[in-house]
């Protein structure tokens, strides 16, 4: 006849510790693959037209100054991210924005008189109460979104100081 065998603490920690070790070293590997990919892939910063930002396991935070800015793009993995694009006017030929997004998302803000077009591949999705159009080619911001359980979020900046470039 055979006994059965009380399971310990330590019998718990010998299963579950190898399990941890793996997903700690797996982030450790996911955020320096992401330093560097960052260093070698981010362009721009928040006076020029063209910004390219990468980020793993964190955040970014823009807030563009150029009046004359044309292209955004944000490449995410278990990331998130802002772009408030409250303190520019309105762009002639408006401004395009492109986020791929791997576990992550982020909140996009625009000034409340902005029409906003978008698209979407994925699983995820974009949302927000804005004014939608949908013509692309004469939107203030054009979001082209690829995501895998991420998405987007479209917000408006209240009527006040924050609208650069509202009709008067």
């Amino acid at each position: 006849m055979r006994t059965r065998r009380q399971l310990t603490y330590r019998d718990g920690m010998r299963g579950v510790l190898p399990w941890l070790a793996g997903w700690l070293t797996f982030q450790g590997v996911l955020a320096i693959a992401g330093r560097v990919a960052a260093r070698r892939r981010n362009e721009g910063d928040e006076s020029t037209a063209g910004i390219r930002r990468v980020q793993t396991l964190g955040e970014v935070n823009l807030r563009p100054a150029n009046p004359e800015l044309s292209r955004v793009r944000l490449d995410l993995a278990m990331a998130g991210g802002v772009l408030d694009l409250t303190g520019i006017p309105r762009v002639p030929g408006g401004v395009d924005v492109t986020v791929r997004a791997l576990m992550g998302g982020v909140a996009v803000r625009v000034p409340s008189h902005w029409s906003v077009w978008w698209h979407f591949r994925g699983v995820g999705g974009v949302g927000g109460d804005v004014r939608r159009t949908s013509d692309e080619m004469h939107a203030d911001l054009r979001l082209h979104v690829q995501a895998l359980f991420g998405g987007v979020g479209v917000e408006t900046a209240g009527a006040g100081a924050a609208d650069v470039g509202s009709a008067a």
